[in-house]
């Protein structure tokens, strides 16, 4: 992971580590193809626009749709990418955003250099659930154009 800027309210306890955490599980699982992986680190009322535009509502619909895109012969079952951290800010103690950059990754995990299709930027707001556990609660995985 490269620097990370990170905001806090004066008094805001850090959970950087634990909201990075999150980002490299996700990338993990998407690696993995493992929607149910990746489904998990989402709240039951998630609300998540995906790279393609589509709005997806709630956790089981988005399970449905990363089952698919993950899925043999899915549109990503055959793509693996590294999430860089690129900021953090907690905007109360219990609400965390997260940027990272998304890029390809090639079979020896080096990041592709120059147009890359699925560069893009996936911006997280988290929250804990019950359990303290920060979860995904709204994201939006935006594609940035070629350079």
């Amino acid at each position: 992971m490269t620097s990370v800027h990170v905001i806090e309210e004066a008094g805001t306890p850090s959970g950087e580590e634990e909201v990075a955490e999150v980002v490299a599980r996700y990338e993990a699982a998407f690696n993995q193809n493992d929607a149910r992986t990746m489904n998990d680190l989402f709240s039951p009322d998630t609300i998540f626009v995906n790279f393609s535009g589509n709005l997806v509502f709630g956790a089981d619909r988005l399970y449905q749709a990363q089952s698919f895109v993950f899925g043999e012969g899915g549109p990503l079952a055959d793509i693996t990418v590294s999430y860089t951290v690129e900021s953090i800010a907690f905007l109360t103690p219990e609400v965390a955003v997260a940027h990272a950059r998304q890029r390809s990754a090639g079979a020896d995990r080096q990041t592709q250099i120059g147009s890359d299709p699925m560069e893009g930027i996936l911006a997280m707001t988290l929250m804990p659930d019950a359990s303290g556990q920060w979860r995904i609660r709204m994201a939006q995985n935006t594609p940035v154009a070629a350079r």
